[in-house]
């Protein structure tokens, strides 16, 4: 799920204060041995899976850097650059493998430790101890480590998961609202006779029509059929005519501002979305004398291709009756 660069940004300074706050709560609140529960950690994790490669680098670079200033946790040698070197590794390797790669969460999780634990190895052999002195301070590292491992095999799948569930429970009502804003307008140009038929895509109007009756539907899939492909129609009239049309076009919803029993019917067979301003039980002829003769044309059938060259049909004989 791709994010603002501003979000990252965010998240990415929230996350590296968390880096330095947690450490010194647990290490000084209850006098737990940041080696242990592995404290800083877990926010660089954080910003790999939620934030990207380059923003989990950069978080992890700089966390143990500050913590260092701050508080004097790690100790600024030869800790510092140790735990900056292993914390890059998890934000870098965890966001590209996770959001690069898309392998799934666990896996990912998992190469990030073994790669963060090979860069401590190097950065100790270089600095401290070369050879089997390095292997048995990893080795160390990781025994002693084991309950803060623990701990980020439960905590960073369950963050990660619910942050992702949150954000995509947002999208999609923010996605509500505007679609919600997008009809509202598409409504009242209806209302306001600029037009009689609005397509929306992607929540913005595409195409308008002032054309009465179904001739703007007849329109667009003769002639730009790709509008109507997965389209929201929003028509001042919609009856079975219409809304076998919609059909045919492969329309993703629809919203009458009058719209027949029938068409609502038809629709739901067809598994489309219909929303109404009011619900008729037929449309008419412009007389008001009788039914229309296009719903007559439609009344016993239900494939729209069908309908449609039907539909050809009586619009013609109607044009020369004229």
């Amino acid at each position: 799920m791709r994010r603002s660069k501003a979000y990252q940004i965010i998240l990415t300074a929230m996350l590296i204060a968390l880096g330095v706050i947690i450490p010194y709560f647990t290490g000084h609140a209850f006098g737990i041995p940041g080696k242990v529960l592995l404290p800083m950690h877990l926010p660089v994790f954080l910003m790999g899976f939620l934030c990207g490669p380059q923003y989990g680098a950069i978080g992890g670079l700089i966390t143990p850097i500050i913590s260092s200033v701050l508080t004097g946790m790690p100790a600024l040698f030869p800790m510092m650059p140790i735990m900056a070197g292993e914390l890059l590794t998890y934000g870098l390797v965890s966001g590209l493998i996770y959001r690069k790669i898309k392998l799934p969460l666990y896996p990912s999780l998992l190469i990030s430790m073994i790669c963060g634990r090979i860069t401590y190895a190097i950065i100790f052999s270089i600095i401290v101890a070369p050879g089997l002195g390095a292997f048995k301070a990893v080795a160390g590292a990781v025994t002693e480590g084991l309950p803060g491992i623990a701990i980020q095999l439960v905590l960073v799948p369950a963050v990660v998961y619910a942050t992702r569930k949150y954000f995509r429970n947002e999208m999609h009502h923010n996605h509500e609202k505007t679609e919600c804003i997008t009809l509202n307008y598409a409504i009242r140009m209806i209302k306001k006779e600029q037009a009689s038929c609005v397509i929306i895509k992607d929540n913005n109007v595409i195409h308008t029509d002032k054309a009465p009756g179904i001739a703007p539907l007849i329109y667009l899939y003769e002639n730009k059929p790709e509008l109507m492909k997965n389209a929201f129609i929003v028509d001042k009239v919609i009856g079975k005519a219409a809304a076998m049309m919609a059909v045919l076009g492969g329309a993703s919803k629809v919203y009458g501002v009058l719209t027949s029993k029938s068409a609502i019917e038809y629709l739901n067979r067809h598994n489309i979305p219909v929303e109404y301003g009011e619900c008729i039980d037929k449309i008419s002829n412009r007389a008001g004398d009788g039914i229309c003769p296009l719903e007559e044309t439609v009344m016993d059938l239900d494939d729209p291709a069908i309908a449609y060259e039907k539909l050809k049909e009586t619009i013609k004989r109607l044009t020369k009756a004229v």
